[in-house]
């Protein structure tokens, strides 16, 4: 008489969940690093472009309604004289806030974007993302507008991006700079700071261009 076998127990052994679970764990960690990467990518491509409409409006603003001359203040309420003229207002106030950073600029009494910026008198940095010219310590008296910088990620706390910093031009046009760049590899070897805390904006930054804005 033949004895039937038993039959074979479905489900999954522990070794077999386990390996199941390193592979979708290896796979996720292979995943993050591009991910990340492109992610921070196209927030450094948007902080860019909002710089560079505070640029064109800056410009225009300074030719069509101020007879050529640059706001008198400094720092954000150099970039901040826009909203205060009615250039920037409304939903476009987005435009002061780098996407790398969880500042925000809704904080007046009604919170509507950009009511933060009513008080001239006591602007809070944590509401606009960017450093404006210093025009106490550096007035700009004219050149090339294309070299003048009147405008930065402000990397206040933090920076506003891993390893770029966005610049904005008088001209209205915008450039980067890398810390991770090999022409900017000797000054990340002398201030290894920099790494974790980005350029300081303003009259310490080891990146000449840059010493002449203000983050306040």
């Amino acid at each position: 008489m033949r004895r039937a076998r038993p039959a074979r127990r479905a489900g999954f052994s522990l070794i077999e969940i386990l390996v199941v679970i390193t592979i979708i764990g290896l796979l996720i960690t292979l995943a993050v690093g591009p991910v990340t990467n492109a992610m921070e990518a196209g927030k450094v491509t948007t902080c860019r472009k909002q710089l560079a409409d505070l640029g064109v409006a800056m410009k225009a603003w300074k030719e069509q309604r101020n007879k050529g001359r640059w706001p008198k203040e400094s720092g954000m309420r150099f970039l901040l004289t826009l909203h205060r003229t009615g250039e920037v207002s409304g939903r476009n106030c987005q435009k002061f806030l780098c996407p790398g950073t969880s500042d925000a600029n809704d904080g007046g009494p009604d919170g509507e974007v950009g009511s933060s910026y009513a008080d001239w008198e006591n602007l809070d940095s944590a509401t606009i993302s960017y450093a404006g010219r210093d025009q106490e310590a550096y007035p700009i008296k004219g050149g090339d507008e294309s070299l003048i910088v009147i405008g930065a990620d402000d990397n206040e706390g933090r920076p506003n991006h891993r390893f770029i910093t966005n610049i904005l031009y008088a001209d209205g046009s915008t450039g980067s700079f890398d810390i991770k760049s090999e022409s900017s590899l000797s000054l990340l070897a002398e201030y290894p700071d920099i790494e974790v805390t980005g350029l300081p904006i303003g009259p310490d930054c080891p990146y000449e261009p840059l010493q002449v804005l203000r983050a306040d």
